[in-house]
């Protein structure tokens, strides 16, 4: 049964890739527009469309449990501390970025779910959003150690006009 749940888990991460680091917004954006959608067409799609990509993330949020080894290597960003005001920063993005999740999905349930349920669904959005970010961090210092390759002795080196070379 395990093996089985654990297949399923790899199967439903991988199909979360096309949309990447824009999965959560594209799901909570489809869960505002089911809730103001005055179609019922409309509405069932968009909370259908939801409701996948929900489930897709929540794949991916636990493929590192099943999976210890999926995880690129952190080589790149091992070098950069996070130093105190760094981490202030990713906590408000993550705040806001869960913020603006937790109201599109709200307004896209509606008055179904109880105000109870607001603070749960921003600390689970919370999450969502600075493992985002944790990744994009580490996309943009996989970038800037290949931009420190480049421009070793053989690599590409800054430009030097022609006009600066002569005084």
């Amino acid at each position: 049964m395990g093996e089985n749940i654990r297949k399923i888990i790899l199967w439903l991460s991988s199909l979360h890739a096309p949309l990447g680091r824009w999965a959560p917004i594209a799901a909570s954006s489809l869960f505002a527009a089911s809730g103001l959608s005055h179609s019922n067409f409309l509405h069932i799609i968009a909370y259908i469309g939801a409701l996948a990509l929900a489930l897709l993330i929540g794949a991916d949020v636990a493929r590192p449990f099943v999976d210890p080894h999926w995880y690129p290597n952190r080589s790149a960003s091992a070098h950069t501390l996070l130093t105190l005001p760094m981490l202030f920063v990713r906590v408000a993005l993550a705040g806001i970025l869960g913020g603006i999740y937790t109201f599109l999905v709200f307004v896209g349930i509606g008055f179904w779910a109880p105000f109870i349920l607001l603070p749960f669904l921003f600390v689970i959005f919370s999450l969502i959003a600075w493992r985002n970010l944790d990744l994009w961090y580490e996309q943009v210092a996989e970038c800037e150690q290949e931009l420190k390759e480049l421009q070793g002795p053989h690599g590409i080196q800054p430009f030097r006009s022609p006009i600066r070379q002569q005084k």
